[in-house]
């Protein structure tokens, strides 16, 4: 697992991909077009108006609706001038209009001045806000390059993991033959979304070379042309890791499951299984087993948790016969 490198984005790949979503025009600093956004919240530049700029950032973009719009209208001609002036001096990323409010003319001045695009949206403020933060917290999410297979297994985003020639692309090869989809081979991007989510994708999504998957002894397939749509998904959440491993004797695995082991990538616990291989063993059953066992745990019901507590039970239950009928000897 290889971490990537800090993730950002120029204005220009923004602008180029949310110019319709957003209904964005540019009005002024075209000059600009290559400043960096990395960032993923965009900032309401309110008090930064009312001319507390301390906290304008240089790497966030500035979102501005009609309220921002009114009060400029409301400032004099001066106070308007130098606290703008102020803001744009902190050279942020780029700055978009929305609701389609009429832009002042000193703020294209300063836009060109300073080489910060500007842009006009039609698209409400609120619904700006969302769709830009959503778009930038994909784009620049924390993330890493992982070496393995991904796939989807009843709903449920299994990570299979091991070494070189294990067999984690033949078992997704069978797990797909048997109805479910792979997601990535070999290289996978994994990036967190919010807190508490990792999501995985290949390392060139949407390119020619997605799906397709090296078997050894077979060559390169193209597991989108061989099994179609059926057999293929664009990302999916991570839920949980089947480590492949070789079986030794001294080998140390879960007997009972009550012991969860998990993995840490980027911050966030997934479950972890450890499956050692053997001659014979159908790995790709037992893979369907662990997700369809997931699902079990994630409505409430654990196996191995409720197996222990009647064992517990039946063991208490005995006790106190033995117990009664030491009495009755006595």
């Amino acid at each position: 697992m290889t971490a990537d490198k800090k993730m950002e984005i120029t204005v220009k790949d923004f602008y180029d991909e949310n110019r319709d979503d957003l209904s964005l025009e540019i009005v002024s600093g075209q000059d600009g077009m290559n400043n960096v956004i990395s960032e993923v919240e965009p900032h309401h530049p309110g008090l930064a108006f009312a001319g507390f700029a301390d906290y304008v950032s240089d790497k966030a973009i500035l979102i501005m609706g009609d309220v921002e719009s009114a009060y400029l209208k409301k400032t004099s001609s001066l106070k308007r001038s130098t606290n703008l002036s102020r803001i744009f001096a902190k050279r942020f990323p780029c700055l978009i209009a929305g609701d389609k409010v009429e832009v002042p003319k000193i703020m294209k001045m300063l836009s060109n001045r300073n080489s910060i695009p500007l842009f006009s949206s039609k698209t409400e403020t609120p619904m700006l806000f969302h769709r830009t933060s959503t778009y930038l917290s994909s784009k620049l999410a924390p993330s890493v390059t992982f070496h393995g297979t991904l796939v989807d297994i009843y709903g449920i985003g299994v990570l299979i993991s091991g070494k070189s020639g294990i067999g984690k692309s033949e078992c997704a090869l069978d797990l797909i033959d048997r109805g479910h989809r792979l997601v990535a081979d070999d290289a996978i991007k994994i990036f967190r979304r919010g807190e508490h989510i990792l999501m995985g994708t290949g390392i060139a999504p949407d390119s020619a070379l997605q799906y397709h998957m090296e078997v050894r002894g077979v060559g390169i397939l193209d597991i989108a042309k061989i099994f179609g749509i059926r057999g293929v998904r664009l990302h999916k959440r991570i839920e949980i890791e089947i480590n492949l491993v070789e079986w030794k004797q001294d080998t140390n695995v879960e007997r009972v499951g009550l012991k969860e082991e998990t993995k840490s990538i980027l911050g966030v616990e997934i479950p972890l299984v450890t499956i050692p291989l053997i001659p014979g063993k159908n790995v790709s059953v037992i893979a369907e087993v662990v997700a369809l066992n997931h699902l079990l745990k994630i409505s409430g019901y654990d196996t191995a948790k409720v197996f222990n507590a009647t064992l517990i039970k039946l063991m208490q239950e005995k006790a106190k016969k033995l117990a009664r009928l030491d009495e009755d000897v006595e």
